[in-house]
């Protein structure tokens, strides 16, 4: 018997972990579904292409094919291993725009205005740069300043600047619009995952437990209240207790399957796989929100794109390099140019993100080409597509259906045409003196709609950013209160990116760790 047991060994679950079991008291038990994190390709932040390959290491979920998109079957990549998503992820820290969470609380999630969730991100983040108004410096998620020294990623801020848009040297303080660098969870060379900051400093304390390999498959609800978590290990289905409280932290994902697995979720959902509803909650599933990327790419005349080290001997050179140092190209993160820009003037906040990639690339986990160009993303901020994951079977090992309903309203399309044109416009050739000399992304000269409409349909991406599914609120289809307690069942709470009721401007790494970190204070305080 625990007191408590977290359901995901990700972003948001290790820090629970921590927090939780730094009372000696608490007996926790930690489940996480994926390996341990011993894979060097998870510490190396150069390693994040082929952490993202591994079968072991990413669920490799797909969406259902994409109505809007042509009916592409899009790539959903989250980490199944100790650390989560942040044991693979690209590693830009960001927090999102502050009326974002403001959003929150006047929709009626008491406490999650910025003003109130500030504290929590400053708690837990050490930034190289020092605790200030903004950020904390003491804290176990280590923030470093972009080092790579790439002429590439100032030739990127000079353009965006004659481009019209304002120089900002942190995108997490005072103002979000810009164009500059991002910040990074890299810790003196070495990939600063939840699992790393938060797991790793409490793995030896005697009331903490962590299984992996253990996947969730039924949470047991006895008289409304959650009581026991059913997880298979090795081909056996094993149940651990909670006395206390049972956190579900398994992502935007999984918790709702979870959740539907257990039978907690709309009733349509259930019986289509034949199960009954335990409890009726309708929202579960719904609600999900991700950021639709642009992949744009332009060629250049000089020899200095990431593209140079796809060859050998350069590609051994690097990775030599960071394992007798930690040191060099291997050791930074690939994603340092960004920038926030709204899209027309009644915007009150960023509505499009940048991030700007020093490398002809297609796929992240694709060699990158020999052909020496940049790449461009350019996202949605905030999508006004509603998509949904629903069981596929009744087998809670089955993977879930996950339908994004990209594009499937005409206030998305002329986001992402904006995002367009802003995108040319920073990459048109006389702001980079000549460098940026064509283009690669078919169709990307096209002045005609259509086929532009083609090829955002043809091209586009995800950001891996999905939330939304677990609702925060208190309306028809909230699933969680701003509590993080499930409406409807006793000792049961949510607690990661699945909680957010909208998707937050900008990465959602570091929103999620800001999610557990108020979660942990709101369980110890209850206790």
């Amino acid at each position: 018997m625990f007191d408590y047991i977290i359901v995901g060994a990700g972003s948001a679950g290790c820090l629970l972990a921590n927090r939780l079991s730094e009372d000696p008291n608490n007996r926790v038990l930690l489940l996480e579904a994926g390996v341990s994190d011993k894979s060097p390709m998870i510490h190396m932040p150069g390693g994040c292409a082929h952490a993202l390959k591994s079968d072991q290491l990413n669920w490799k979920f797909n969406s259902t094919p994409q109505q809007g998109m042509n009916r592409r079957v899009m790539p959903v990549p989250r980490g199944k291993t100790l650390g989560g998503s942040s044991a693979v992820n690209g590693m830009v820290y960001i927090r999102g725009h502050a009326k974002d969470y403001d959003d929150w609380a006047e929709a009626g999630n008491e406490g999650w205005s910025y003003k109130e969730i500030l504290p929590y991100f400053k708690k837990s983040e050490g930034n190289c740069r020092g605790e200030s108004k903004y950020h904390g410096g003491a804290g176990e998620l280590k923030v470093s300043d972009p080092s790579s020294g790439l002429e590439l990623f100032s030739r990127w801020v000079d353009a965006g600047a004659r481009a019209g848009m304002s120089r900002n040297d942190d995108f997490n303080g005072e103002h979000q619009d810009g164009v500059g660098l991002y910040q990074s969870t890299i810790d003196n060379g070495v990939r600063c995952s939840s699992a790393n900051a938060f797991l790793k400093p409490a793995r030896m304390r005697p009331n903490l437990t962590i299984r992996t390999e253990s996947e969730a498959v039924r949470l047991i609800i006895e008289k409304d209240r959650a009581c026991a978590v059913e997880y298979s290990h090795r081909g056996s289905v094993l149940r651990a207790s909670a006395s206390r409280e049972i956190i579900v932290s398994c992502g935007a994902i999984k918790s709702p399957h979870l959740l539907q697995m257990s039978g907690i979720g709309h009733p349509d959902d259930l019986a289509a796989v034949g199960m009954d509803t335990k409890v009726e909650l309708p929202g579960v599933g719904g609600n999900l929100q991700e950021h639709l990327d642009l992949k744009l790419n332009w060629s250049i005349n000089q020899p200095i794109a990431l593209n140079k080290y796809a060859r050998f001997p350069s590609n051994i050179l690097v990775g030599l390099e960071y394992l007798w140092r930690k040191t060099g190209l291997a050791a930074k993160c690939g994603i340092e140019g960004g920038a926030f820009w709204r899209s027309n003037d009644d915007e009150d906040r960023p509505d499009i993100q940048f991030h700007f990639i020093p490398a002809n690339m297609e796929y992240l986990t694709d060699p990158l080409p020999k052909q020496h160009g940049v790449t461009l993303r350019a996202c949605n901020l905030r999508p006004y597509s509603r998509g949904s994951v629903k069981p596929a079977s009744n087998n809670p090992l089955d993977k879930p259906l996950v339908d994004f309903a990209f594009l499937d309203n005409e206030r998305d399309w002329n986001k992402m045409l904006s995002a367009l044109d802003m995108g040319r416009e920073i990459m048109h050739a006389h702001h980079w003196n000549g460098l940026v000399d064509g283009v690669i992304t078919p169709g990307l000269e096209s002045t005609d709609e259509g086929e532009l409409r083609e090829m955002i349909k043809n091209t586009s991406d995800t950001v891996y950013h999905p939330v939304g599914t677990c609702k925060m609120g208190n309306d028809d289809l909230a699933v969680v209160g701003p509590d993080l307690k499930v409406h409807g069942v006793e000792g049961l709470r949510i607690c990661d990116a699945s909680i957010m009721p909208t998707i937050i401007g900008g990465n959602t790494n570091a929103p999620t760790i800001m999610v557990a970190e108020k979660c942990a204070d709101m369980v110890l305080s209850a206790a």
